[in-house]
């Protein structure tokens, strides 16, 4: 199980690359998303990139999906994994999500309050969608308010624009801790319960909350039932699940899906793509053993922190170089890639001082406090 949880690690990292790709997709090349029906673009390799079934490279959406899948099989493991320790374990869980997001969340957002009160980047030259972000203009209040209760609760995120996936990370967790709770003592219960709270959560919030709740239930089912794959089917599973997470509704490489689905293609895609990719790598030990690698592994540590910080970076580094490449008349692409490159790398370096400082700080505090409501002591 080891190998399996560091490969899972691996994969939330690899995800998260595509995040970052994706937000500079929409921040220099739109068009590759094409969400906009009036987007157009004169750069061949960008339109030839839209038009093929390797956007899974750049898409954001299918990379969150993972990270719901990824989190319901590891809280499951977390909590079953000793079956004594069970009740124990469900509490202790359950006391320490919330901290556990809220302040690496917290900390994000005061940190691009600090930046934006005192550094201000020209972003006349980059797309609308990183323009926008680096327009906004917000109070510490509203700074504290959505990093401690509105990313959570209702899914505020105009200061930190990642944070909308903590409402679903947070009460995914709670509903995946519920369902445990049921497995553990009520078999019979547990599978209708599964499937109700999908439905309420579709109408609670609409579908893409349901979609993101399922999809830690997904994670649940395939920690508890799911059997080892043959290395076989578990590639065509993953490159299935890679063609999936690539679509977009105007790409001529998915017009047969288009066809069927309409404009849900882009949604009900990348939603499969999530427990798609998880169930092939995590089940089969070949391509699980091939993403347990040192340098995945480390990427994945330090997955949470890349997705809080990257807009930041793209801010402070990639704008500036994108700018400073122009003035020097470099070819659009290039200058892009490079500042790009040199965005990813900060983001690196940035990422794994916030990880060992603020991240850990984080587990630390929330292992503390369960520990003390439970009468364990500080371990």
């Amino acid at each position: 199980m080891s190998g399996k949880i560091n490969s899972a690690e691996s994969i939330r990292g690899l995800a998260c690359l595509a995040v970052v790709f994706s937000h500079l997709a929409m921040s220099f090349f739109p068009f590759l998303h094409h969400f906009d029906a009036n987007e157009t673009t004169d750069i061949k390799w960008v339109n030839a990139m839209h038009h093929s079934p390797f956007g899974f490279l750049y898409s954001g959406d299918a990379a969150v999906f993972v990270f719901f899948v990824l989190s319901g099989f590891v809280l499951s493991y977390a909590i079953l994994k000793s079956p004594d320790q069970f009740s124990y374990k469900i509490k202790s869980m359950m006391i320490k999500r919330y901290p556990r997001l809220m302040i690496p969340a917290l900390t994000s957002c005061l940190i691009i309050w600090s930046v934006f009160q005192f550094i201000h980047i020209d972003s006349q030259y980059v797309g609308g969608w990183l323009q926008a972000f680096t327009a906004q203009n917000f109070s510490l209040k509203q700074a504290f308010y959505e990093g401690t209760v509105g990313a959570f609760l209702f899914s505020d995120s105009n200061i930190n624009w990642v944070l909308w996936t903590m409402t679903i990370e947070l009460m995914g967790s709670f509903a995946l801790f519920f369902l445990l709770y049921l497995y553990h003592d009520k078999k019979t219960v547990f599978f209708i319960a599964s499937l109700l709270i999908s439905c309420l959560a579709y109408y609670w919030r609409g579908q893409g909350f349901c979609f993101g709740i399922s999809s830690f239930i997904f994670g649940m089912y395939i920690y508890l039932y799911a059997k080892p794959l043959k290395t076989m089917t578990a590639v065509m599973m993953l490159l299935l699940g890679l063609y999936f997470a690539g679509a977009h509704n105007t790409s001529s490489a998915y017009s047969w899906i288009h066809q069927i689905l309409g404009e849900a293609t882009y949604d009900y895609c990348n939603f499969f793509a999530g427990v798609l990719i998880v169930y092939s790598i995590l089940m089969n030990p070949v391509l699980s053993k091939a993403l347990d690698h040192p340098i995945l592994v480390w990427l994945g540590k330090l997955s949470f922190s890349i997705y809080l910080l990257h807009l930041l970076m793209l801010y402070l580094i990639c704008i500036p170089l994108f700018n400073l490449f122009l003035s020097w008349q470099w070819n659009y692409s290039l200058s892009v890639i490079i500042s790009a490159s040199g965005a990813i790398l900060m983001t690196l370096l940035v990422a794994n001082l916030y990880s060992r400082y603020v991240d850990q700080f984080a587990i630390t505090a929330s292992n503390w406090l369960a520990n003390t409501v439970l009468g364990k002591g500080f371990k």
